[in-house]
């Protein structure tokens, strides 16, 4: 067989298999963004859920708000709640379009949601018709219970629908790993295949072609000349440096599609703060940690004042805007070690990892309420940010990773109805006061 085919078959192999795991890692990046956005699509079934049942909370609470002190203005999260869980439901019903189990779940919450928005309405009727809006009547139908019972088939339905799409998640989120785990792999490969059949390529054509050339060229020119022979220059391969070139080009553009990937799972897009996806876990080795050294940590709830309001007149952009600023500034106000997340819609989440005293958290707290008075500037207009801050210490609190989310959520809904502070610390006697709501 001839040097020349001998090089030609060489090289034609090299371009071939180049071509084809160029394909194949291709394919591999596509399907790994089609197991990402499943990812990000169970995310969005647990947070409507959530939302879900949230809504479903606020109507009841403004029932019960308007059954015991007859104000009208308790009705008003009363209709807000039945057009939002509502709402919310069509957008589940149409994320799990493709799950039976998980529709056939839905379709009883919905009978159940149904039996509970006409028991709360009948009490608000009933209160209505009597004289001097008597609630006695109201409150009897109440405490029926009927619509406690309806309120705990609901949560019954919805914890196994949430842990159904959990499930779901981390299979969809072990798919994705997986995926991730054949790019590298196939990459690791490519790199130590293309290393070889490079190695081997240039010794051959060094030793087959080029050096035999160089050597006759130059030692005719220097016979020719007279001059002593030196068979010791040889001519680089610049071809081949050029293709292993490329192919090293070619490995880290999937390194970086690799990294995006993974920011994009575990950050917000808009904001670019961390995400719920690993915050739970996040929390949890933050609680093993302070246990261990005997200190404490701090999650601090965060809920944007009037946020809906500000959308609604001003726009979502305007509103984008308030939520860039506001991960900016919440960034800039908390410690080098300390995370911030963005829980969703318009509230954060943040998580001091280390803190000596209870006084340590409310420093950094009065810090960024500090932080948020300069208003932010969009397209020439002065928006003012307020925010509602609830905070939960661990170990004083709870040493559960779910429960201090809880607590501090709590302490935030009752910052958010005291006019007179901003921030509060969570204790106790806020769970009763929740539940008597």
């Amino acid at each position: 067989m001839s040097i020349r085919l001998k090089l030609s078959l060489v090289l034609i192999s090299l371009f071939v298999i180049s071509i084809g795991n160029t394909v194949f890692t291709f394919v591999l990046e596509n399907f790994g963004e089609e197991k990402l956005r499943w990812v990000n699509h169970t995310h969005q079934v647990i947070n409507e859920t959530e939302q879900l049942l949230s809504t479903m909370t606020d109507a009841e609470t403004g029932q019960r708000g308007y059954l015991l002190t007859g104000d009208l203005s308790y009705l008003e999260p009363y209709y807000t709640g039945l057009i939002a869980a509502e709402n919310h439901f069509k957008v589940l019903f149409k994320l799990t379009s493709d799950n039976p189990v998980q529709q056939k779940r839905l379709t009883k919450v919905k009978e159940f949601i149904q039996k509970k928005f006409e028991e709360l309405n009948h009490t608000i009727e009933v209160m209505q018709k009597t004289e001097k809006k008597d609630n006695s009547e109201a409150l009897r139908i109440v405490k029926q219970n009927t619509g406690k019972q309806y309120m705990d088939a609901i949560r019954r339905h919805l914890i196994a629908f949430k842990n159904e799409e959990r499930v779901l998640l981390e299979a969809r989120k072990g798919d994705y790993r997986e995926n991730k785990a054949y790019i590298i792999t196939v990459v690791g490969f490519e790199l130590m295949f293309f290393i070889i059949m490079g190695a081997f390529t240039i010794l051959f054509v060094r030793r087959n072609l080029f050096v035999p050339m160089e050597m006759l060229l130059k030692n005719t020119s220097k016979m020719e000349k007279g001059e002593k022979q030196n068979i010791s220059d040889l001519l680089p391969n610049d071809e081949m440096g050029y293709l292993l070139s490329r192919f090293y080009q070619m490995s880290e553009i999937v390194y970086d599609k690799t990294k995006l990937l993974t920011f994009s799972a575990n950050h917000d897009e808009l904001t670019g703060l961390k995400n719920r996806a690993k915050m739970r876990e996040e929390i949890y080795d933050s609680i093993v940690g302070v246990n261990k050294t005997g200190a404490k940590m701090a999650v601090f709830f965060i809920d944007l004042n009037k946020f809906k309001q500000l959308n609604d007149t001003l726009g979502h952009d305007a509103g984008d805007a308030v939520l860039k600023e506001t991960a900016k500034r919440l960034e800039e106000s908390v410690r080098s070690d300390d995370l911030v997340f963005r829980q969703g819609g318009d509230e954060f989440l943040i998580v001091l990892k280390n803190i000596n005293e209870v006084s340590d958290a409310k420093n950094i707290v009065i810090n960024i309420i500090k932080r948020f008075e300069p208003p932010v500037m969009f397209q020439g207009k002065s928006i003012e940010i307020s925010l509602s801050i609830g905070i939960a210490i661990s170990p004083d609190d709870t040493a559960d990773s779910e429960e201090i989310i809880k607590f501090s959520d709590v302490a935030m809904y009752v910052a958010k109805n005291d006019k007179e502070t901003d921030y509060k610390f969570f204790n106790r006697s806020m769970l009763k006061r929740i539940s008597d709501t």
